[in-house]
């Protein structure tokens, strides 16, 4: 059976060390840790994070298996034109 992936950013990651979100999303990162659930990280929140965030959230994402997916201008212009007509992917 495959793993389940989980798509993470960095309200998610940082919410570690706040108070407000710290207990589920530590909870969160055991399961990680765990081999529960796989993270799945985009190329923009690995951005963001090298653009300011506190040392203790990047260390702490390296406690964690997670598979790491490029956002190429191709994907943002596909989705741009996705948006202006109103295409949405039905669950």
């Amino acid at each position: 059976m495959k793993t389940l992936r989980i798509y993470i950013e960095n309200s998610v990651i940082g919410g570690y060390f706040d108070d407000e979100f710290k207990e589920p999303t530590q909870a969160l990162f055991n399961l990680l840790r765990d081999g529960q659930y796989i993270a799945v990280i985009s190329s923009h929140t690995f951005d963001e994070l090298d653009n300011g965030a506190p040392d203790r959230v990047v260390e702490n994402l390296k406690t964690i298996e997670y598979e790491a997916h490029i956002i190429s201008d191709e994907m943002l212009r596909l989705t741009e034109k996705s948006r202006k007509n109103h295409i949405r992917k039905l669950s």
